[in-house]
């Protein structure tokens, strides 16, 4: 540890990473949440809510015939 705080203060403004890499998630994560709850992306949602539930594949496996 000792090696590498050595390289550490080494750098200048070594303490503007830290801000800024605060900054990037902060902003990526508002994003997100900002891309989740806007309007545009409501029938997305309801489309995808009950997509688990539906029988399409049993239909479809079916309607297939099976080997004699």
């Amino acid at each position: 540890m000792k090696l590498v705080s050595h390289y550490l203060q080494s750098i200048s403004d070594v303490g503007l990473y830290p801000s800024i890499s605060l900054i990037i998630f902060f902003s990526f994560f508002m994003g997100m949440i900002w891309w989740t709850f806007k309007k545009s992306n409501r029938s997305y949602f309801q489309d995808m809510e009950s997509y688990a539930l539906e029988d399409e594949g049993a239909e479809s496996n079916s309607n297939q015939r099976m080997p004699e």
